[in-house]
């Protein structure tokens, strides 16, 4: 493997799958998923390759890799839809796939198309380098991620879960974290996540003239319950998946921390110690459900008191949270006859992949000889992948990125001047070669 000249090709790879603008809304990804197509024939993965059109201009692609062995596939995934970007407030345009200081700079390359390019040429370096495959592999590259995968994964596996059939399912995840708990670097291998519990609040009211303001106003009403919502968050629970995470974290941490880590599930060492681990966003969400309100909207004038208002909560629900107990809670803290809840969208409990698997154990064996002093453990993830819809009909489902991310760096998935380094792109080809050659070769 010459490090060089597969350093270059992924740079190049990379900054040209950028610069196909796959926003989401619209999507359009039908032109990426048919230059992935050119890419694996071209290189001489496979040409077994087939693009699905969920809904027009939503390209799928399914690329199957032979094995030798009647074996079940192991399916490699990643997403080609990105979120939107603000060119002014950028560094470079997102979709520039600009290359400097080290990086390629653009939306997507973390959230996923930076995965994608390391699936692609770690699978173009193994075969070049003669190795044949005994596990049968499935590349993936699915539309529709962001907004939950209506169009995208869950398609496919409504239509074409039995022809996939995989013994494992390596989707995105956290990878690498530096910085993040501790000094050490910590590699998460996602077996876990939250559900999904979307709703709309619609609030109404009396109209009027903005100059005489009164008490039946959509407005203030919503404001007043959404108030209520978030003055008093959800109690603190230490769910199964997130006990999991935490007991495996306390081997990093000195006593009294690693005693407190490993008795969460006890309700008085939770309240010790949830005080500093709800001050950080990242831990308070794996430790209780969440409520955001991200959309708020009403009002068409300044002097006009409007008819209706309503907000948009994004809750994602603990694993072990009956939606129903939620919902409870939820009307409970509204207490407004003027307020209507409408459901926008909802996911079951997906599960949780197990850890003794050996998908699990062979990735954090190549983690560690590739990163000596690195640590790996399991995690529950706050926010969804495409991941759950295989977790939810008893695949064994993991999310997994092969590089490293210090904590500025995580911060820009969805975020502001997304990049990943070069350093990172070439370490991950190599974690990568070195897992399929393990599980498949």
């Amino acid at each position: 493997m010459d490090d060089n000249k597969i350093t270059e090709d992924a740079v190049a790879t990379l900054s040209r799958y950028v610069q196909f603008d796959t926003t989401n809304p619209p999507g359009n990804e039908m032109v990426a998923a048919t230059w992935l197509y050119e890419q694996l024939v071209s290189r001489g993965i496979t040409k077994d390759i087939k693009i699905y059109e969920p809904v027009s201009g939503r390209g799928l692609v399914v690329a199957r890799i032979p094995g030798a062995d009647k074996l079940k596939p192991l399916m490699i995934n990643h997403h080609m839809d990105v979120v939107a970007a603000d060119p002014a407030k950028w560094t470079y345009p997102p979709f520039s796939g600009t290359v400097a200081d080290g990086f390629v700079w653009g939306r997507g390359t973390l959230d996923t198309k930076g995965l994608g390019v390391i699936f692609l040429l770690a699978l173009d370096s193994l075969i070049k380098e003669g190795v044949r495959f005994r596990r049968p592999i499935i590349l993936t590259a699915v539309p529709d991620e962001e907004p939950g995968g209506d169009n995208g994964m869950r398609w496919l596996v409504d239509n074409h879960l039995k022809e996939i059939d995989p013994e494992w399912v390596w989707d995105e995840g956290s990878g690498g974290l530096k910085g993040v708990f501790g000094n050490d670097i910590m590699f998460a291998i996602a077996v876990a996540e939250k559900q999904i519990y979307r709703v709309r609040l619609i609030a109404t009211g009396d109209p009027g003239h903005g100059s005489m303001p009164h008490a039946n106003s959509a407005n203030v009403t919503l404001l007043a319950a959404l108030q209520r919502i978030i003055e008093k968050p959800r109690e603190l629970c230490a769910d199964p998946a997130a006990m999991m995470m935490f007991k495996s974290l306390a081997a990093t941490q000195k006593f009294p921390a690693s005693f407190l880590l490993r008795h969460l599930s006890c309700p008085p060492v939770l309240a010790i110690a949830g005080g500093k681990l709800t001050a950080d966003k990242f831990t308070n969400a794996l430790l209780r459900d969440t409520v955001s309100p991200n959309v708020i909207q009403a009002g068409y004038q300044i002097n006009v008191i409007p008819e209706q208002a309503q907000a948009e909560l994004d809750c994602r629900l603990l694993p072990g949270t009956d939606a129903r107990e939620f919902r409870r809670w939820l009307d409970c803290r509204i207490a407004d006859e003027r307020i209507r809840v409408e459901m926008i969208q909802s996911s079951p409990p997906s599960g949780i992949a197990p850890p003794d698997n050996r998908f699990y154990q062979t990735i954090r064996d190549i983690v560690m000889r590739h990163v000596p002093g690195s640590r790996v453990f399991p995690l529950l993830m706050a926010g969804a992948t495409d991941g759950r819809y295989w977790r939810e009909r008893g695949y064994p489902a993991y999310g997994f990125a092969p590089f490293i991310l210090e904590r500025e760096d995580v911060g820009r998935v969805h975020g502001i001047d997304e990049r990943i380094s070069i350093d990172n792109l070439l370490l991950g080809i190599k974690m990568t070669k070195d897992i399929l050659a393990n599980l498949c070769g």
